[in-house]
């Protein structure tokens, strides 16, 4: 590309103001993949300061409220884009969604939407909104993913599902959406050695009531277990560390993650049936295949279809306490079946869930809108 050092294929920018500066699925995965590919990839994240990592640079953003985020985060934003001069911008939060089109539309360059989940079904699992408030985020979230449908040049989402609801036509044209499913690089996740006893299991990612916080506490408690949580707390946090049977990490690195998997002897996903969760690709069923250990997870049709001819780990209906308690009991009573699970679970992820596997489709992408 005209202007660019010798060898680098093209000017990309990532753009947040929600997500944290080290969020796994945009800097460790997609923008990791394009500068490996050899493009020069820049990151504008709330964050303290900036840093190069994976090869990425990042451009610091003040992290604010959800109200100034909506005003000065993006003529921050703005500004950083402009100091940057991307090729193409991929965004990833959907506030941002007029105000990348609009940058797009200035600069005449590619915009890419990554649509993390359904937005619309998204607003069913807000516990804050309520009847009217509720309708109107709803029609809200319409519109907006309305907008980003219509005007963006290409769409990546992480399950069919989600892309399903994107057009793939534009005034006639192909338009891509691709689907980038958010899995684990392998490399990063090794699989620990042996048998592990001393009945703990973990949990990684936001903690929350309908991320199954009271059914963990309760089944920890009946089974007589050990439960190590690593995640952001959505909650009171004196409702994991008020009890001794829980270890709360709190919010860590990306990297840090292997080794606290590693400590389990089971790891849990307990979602609540909301429809977002319902039909979602739990990325830390992946996590905890990735490190050899067994799941024990929400029996929800899609991810039984998903996961279920691999033997990694046990499905339970997430609304019978009892039976999450008996499962996870009979899990830990039998340190040679978890082995056994957690081997099948590692195999999976080096033959196909590994991002290893779709790292590529986002290159293609790049390269396709950077072309044309």
């Amino acid at each position: 590309m005209k202007g660019d050092p010798a060898g680098v294929r093209g000017r990309i920018a990532h753009l947040s103001t929600v997500h944290q500066s080290w969020d796994n699925r945009i800097l460790n995965k997609e923008c990791r993949a394009l500068s490996e590919a050899g493009f020069e990839v820049h990151l504008v994240v709330s964050a303290e300061q900036d840093r190069v990592t994976h090869g990425v640079q990042v451009h610091a953003i003040r992290r604010r409220g959800r109200f100034a985020r909506l005003l000065v985060s993006q003529a921050e934003a703005w500004r950083a884009l402009d100091r940057i001069r991307p090729q193409l911008l991929h965004f990833h939060d959907p506030e941002l969604i007029p105000m990348a089109l609009a940058y797009g539309r200035r600069r005449r360059i590619p915009v890419v939407y990554d649509a993390h989940e359904d937005l619309v079904k998204q607003i069913e699992t807000k516990p804050y909104l309520r009847g009217v408030a509720k309708y109107l985020a709803r029609a809200a979230a319409g519109r907006l993913v309305q907008m980003a449908d219509r005007r963006c040049d290409a769409v990546v989402t992480v399950i069919d599902e989600i892309a399903d609801t994107f057009d793939a036509q534009r005034d006639g044209v192909e338009r891509p959406v691709v689907v980038v499913k958010n899995l684990p690089w392998a490399a990063d996740f090794p699989p620990r050695q042996g048998l592990v006893e001393g009945r703990t299991v973990v949990y990684t990612g936001d903690i929350s009531v309908e991320r199954g916080l009271e059914r963990m506490l309760d089944a920890v408690e009946v089974a007589d277990a050990r439960l190590v949580t690593a995640g952001r707390c959505l909650v009171d946090e004196s409702r994991l560390t008020s009890s001794p049977r829980v270890e709360h990490r709190g919010l860590v690195p990306p990297a840090e993650l292997p080794g606290i998997i590693g400590e389990g002897q089971v790891g849990l996903v307990l979602l609540s049936r909301l429809p977002n969760y319902e039909h979602s690709l739990p990325t830390k069923v992946f996590e905890y295949m990735a490190c050899g250990v067994p799941f024990l997870a929400s029996d929800f049709a899609y991810w039984r279809d998903l996961f279920g001819g691999l033997d990694a780990g046990v499905f339970v209906d997430p609304d019978d306490r009892g039976a999450i308690a008996r499962a996870l009991g009979e899990l830990l009573d039998d340190p040679e079946r978890c082995a056994v699970l957690g081997g099948n679970g590692r195999r999976a992820v080096e033959d196909g869930f590994g991002f290893e596997n779709e790292s590529g489709k986002l290159v293609a992408l790049v390269e396709r809108l950077l072309a044309s």
